[in-house]
């Protein structure tokens, strides 16, 4: 596709002066999909799918499993990759992705904005990380999002709640306001802001819309057949027009 050419081409300017350093946490258990990061995802582990995408970038694994350590040392496609196990006080299920950011970016000094992913975003281009880390040249923060112009309820005690829109009022989805779902499929920003406020999203935060199928996340065993099945489709894509693959 053209487009992504173009686009691909015109995220670089600002990162040429610029060291890109991306951080991704793999852990080795999965509470909801066991083993998840060491399926074949294709024909690569799921860690190693994402990982390999990224190998003109600094890339920090912050990780609790020998296996993936060994897996990334041993792998010389790898290289760019500075794995390293996290401290046993930082291993848990309820141990916060902020706590491992502020601790990395003090053990390594980090002074280059961050950019925070998951290798659960199999389709997630990078093309779309680079032209998002551009926006931090007139924002703080820049946070990966699903944009919804809808009707939307919330229920309550005493019962259901609208929150963006009046019921005796019937006006049209295109002019209500936009609401804005973080997708974790990224959050770029710079340290000091991690450092001083324990967030990855600023004062002056850009929300960036990613669409399927980039923003498609594996959190249960659903996502994970919807993701191979829309990799199953890409493969056929693939084998009549090689430009349209974004795996």
């Amino acid at each position: 596709m053209l487009f992504v050419t173009i686009l691909a081409f015109g995220a670089v300017y600002w990162l040429n002066n610029k060291i890109m350093i991306l951080y991704i946490p793999i852990k080795h258990n999965s509470q909801r999909v066991p083993n998840k990061n060491y399926r074949n995802f294709g024909d690569e582990p799921l860690y190693k799918h994402t990982l390999l995408k990224y190998r003109d970038k600094k890339v920090f694994v912050d990780t609790d499993s020998e296996g993936i350590l060994s897996g990334i040392k041993a792998d010389e496609r790898l290289r760019n990759v500075n794995v390293f196990l996290r401290d046993k006080k930082l291993i848990g299920d309820k141990v916060s992705v902020c706590n491992l950011l502020e601790d990395f970016i003090i053990k390594y000094n980090i002074k280059e904005p961050i950019v925070q992913t998951h290798i659960t975003s199999p389709f997630l281009f990078k093309h779309t990380i680079e032209k998002a880390y551009n926006l931090l040249e007139k924002f703080d923060s820049v946070v990966s999002c699903n944009k919804h112009q809808t009707r939307f309820w919330r229920e309550e005690q005493y019962g259901m709640c609208p929150i963006n829109h009046n019921p005796l009022k019937l006006e049209q989805t295109q002019d209500l306001p936009v609401l804005y779902e973080e997708n974790s499929c990224f959050y770029i920003f710079k340290p000091e802001i991690m450092l001083r406020t324990g967030n990855r999203i600023g004062v002056n935060p850009y929300f960036f819309s990613v669409e399927k199928p980039e923003n498609m996340d594996i959190d249960t065993e659903e996502d994970w057949s919807n993701c191979l099945k829309e990799r199953e489709n890409n493969e056929i894509l693939l084998a009549t027009n090689p430009i349209t693959s974004y795996i």
